[in-house]
């Protein structure tokens, strides 16, 4: 080609086409040199719908793998694969703990201003509400109504004697399990407290964002993550460990039949500390400890007795600590009180009579009468006492109030009265 016609050709040539040409080969070099991108990591609801191949999705975003074991999102948002029980459970306190939280909310904003009565009636009204006894009991006690349920329907009948004192020995055998139980909790509740309080704020992502979305989701992970660099999630995961080994072990003691007075203790003081922690009684306690005691009367009635049983002969009460004596006269209030509402019931009564008690209604009279012997020998032993010790005089204060108050008698209510001014200046000073 000569040089003219090389000429013609580039000044016919279109410079808009010389560019894109230069541009499309620079963008197919930058391509090539582009790193792939990372793939985002599965939502929960991907995960599950991807699990939800081998198994059925259930309603709370777990799959069951038709195994015994199901796939869910725990806490941290990490979707594991455990037995169905374990996902009963969690289920179940996340239920609880909402719960909870809702009940705390509605405390403050409603109730701070109430009078004891009216507030007793609100906390009622919104246990009712939230079905607050319902979700504790799926929550710790699931499997303890299943077994209820099922002894409903096969109707079985009530333990022997040799099985009761067999239970017994196993129930005594729990005691220093129980001990040692109670001891783990608090430190690890203690623990807790101390990390809590000595958490640095740095990283705390302050108060949660409203609604769901993106805004949350980051909130929630920086949270999880001071949780987790503070010690915070790791103290608060050992106490809620130790503390379900421990009502796990006191719904085991409700469970097994007291035959002995020391097995009675036992269960009483299972009972005591569900009320000094204001927590409801394990399930079935009270229920197990009115057979217990029904059962303890009629054994004790059947011996060569002299005399008619007497629960208060029965009973070392002088010896007894200022917490055993508010658990003996806690329980035999309210068993006795059990046992007087029995007495109006028509297996109590003889068929065709006015309402003449049959046997069962004159054990249940008779019953009623000894508890309150003991009720009232209880409040004798703790008139006697003079504490030297905070908790005890608090505890005998609060065992002789109830009865100074209803006896009306203007003496005794001001003798009471200087008793509580008593306490009031020993506390003043650190007494």
């Amino acid at each position: 080609m000569s040089l003219r016609t090389s000429l013609q050709q580039l000044i016919r040539r279109d410079p808009g086409a010389a560019l894109r040409e230069r541009a499309a080969a620079t963008a197919s070099r930058v391509e090539a040199f582009k790193v792939a991108p990372i793939p985002p990591v599965p939502s929960h609801a991907e995960q599950v719908a991807q699990a939800g191949f081998t198994g059925d999705v259930l309603a709370t975003c777990g799959v069951d793998h038709r195994d015994g074991t199901v796939s869910y999102s725990d806490a941290m948002g990490n979707v594991s694969r455990r037995p169905l029980a374990r996902w009963i459970a969690f289920t179940a306190m996340q239920m609880h703990s909402r719960v909870q939280s809702e009940m705390g909310r509605r405390r403050v904003l409603e109730a701070g201003d109430l009078s004891a009565e009216a507030h007793a009636e609100w906390e009622a009204r919104i246990r009712r509400e939230l079905c607050s006894d319902a979700v504790h009991a799926l929550t710790f006690r699931h499997d303890r109504a299943f077994e209820a349920a099922q002894a409903i329907r096969t109707g079985a009948e009530p333990a022997t004697q040799a099985r009761r004192e067999q239970a017994d020995a196993e129930l005594l055998a729990l005691a220093p399990q129980w001990e040692a139980a109670v001891d783990l909790y608090q430190r690890r509740m203690d623990e807790e407290d101390a990390i809590a309080e000595t958490a640095s704020d740095d990283g705390w992502p302050g108060r949660a964002p409203d609604g769901s979305g993106p805004e949350w989701r980051a909130w929630f992970e920086k949270k999880e993550e001071w949780r987790e660099r503070t010690g915070v999630a790791a103290a608060e995961e050992a106490s809620g460990e130790a503390g379900t080994a421990l009502h796990e072990l006191e719904v085991q003691i409700g469970d097994l039949s007291a035959a002995s007075l020391a097995g009675l203790q036992l269960k009483a003081r299972v009972a005591q500390r569900s009320d000094d922690i204001g927590v409801t009684w394990p399930d079935g306690l009270g229920e197990g400890l009115t057979r217990d005691l029904l059962a303890f009367t009629e054994t004790q009635a059947r011996r060569p007795a002299p005399a008619a049983p007497n629960l208060v002969s029965m009973l070392d009460i002088a010896s007894a600590t200022m917490n055993e004596l508010q658990s003996l006269h806690d329980l035999a209030d309210r068993v006795g009180g059990a046992a007087y509402a029995l007495v109006w019931t028509g297996r109590c009564k003889k068929r065709g009579s006015n309402g003449d008690f049959n046997v069962a209604g004159e054990l249940m009279q008779w019953l009623g009468d000894a508890l309150t012997d003991v009720e009232t020998a209880a409040i004798d032993e703790a008139r006697r006492r003079s504490p030297t010790n905070r908790t005890d005089r608090e505890t005998r204060l609060k065992i002789l109030a109830v009865p100074v108050i209803q006896n009306g008698d203007p003496d005794e209510t001001e003798a009471f009265a200087h008793q509580l001014l008593a306490h009031a200046e020993a506390e003043r000073a650190g007494c």
